[in-house]
């Protein structure tokens, strides 16, 4: 990569921001390795706020609604990576805050049916059972998901044929 010059740097960064949400640090991080000096840095980065093209909190709702929905991270996994970006607390509360319960619930229903199915266990031996659920509530944290969340979705498992057909199963 050529070094950055204001110019470029800022033309590069409207461009990055116009095709996708992008978060402060980033930004930063890019333009640093481009050899670009921390004041030119900070200039760029109000410019761009200013502008409307950098905004946290559009970058937090998105980021949780493509993590979510794409990658059915839940809302732990979500709130740890938002922070290693550098985002604020406030937006990542807010933006978690947006997430509709249900699909949520969904979500963490249709992960754990497909995780289940791939583990054939002998439902009437308690010791295959018990492994079967200690491995699907270590499947949902490793997801992000909440401990009491997965542990409600994997009682109503076996009465489950579709999530679609379980909306509130957790009231």
């Amino acid at each position: 990569m050529k070094p950055f010059t204001e110019d470029t740097a800022l033309q590069w960064a409207m461009r990055q921001c116009s095709l996708r949400e992008c978060c402060r640090q980033e930004l930063s991080r890019k333009m640093r390795s481009g050899g670009l000096a921390e004041d030119a840095i900070g200039r760029l980065l109000l410019r761009l706020q200013e502008e409307n093209y950098l905004d946290e909190q559009r970058y937090a709702r998105a980021f949780v609604h493509d993590k979510l929905a794409y990658n059915g991270w839940g809302r732990l996994k979500i709130r740890e990576a938002l922070k290693a970006k550098g985002v604020e607390r406030e937006d990542i509360e807010q933006a978690l805050a947006e997430i509709d319960g249900e699909e949520y619930e969904a979500i963490l229903l249709r992960l754990l049916k497909a995780k289940a199915a791939a583990m054939p266990f002998d439902a009437t031996d308690e010791q295959a059972t018990f492994k079967a659920t200690s491995k699907l509530l270590r499947f949902a944290a490793a997801r992000g998901f909440e401990y009491q969340l997965a542990a409600k979705a994997i009682r109503h498992l076996p009465d489950t044929t579709e999530p679609e057909e379980m909306p509130g199963y957790m009231d």
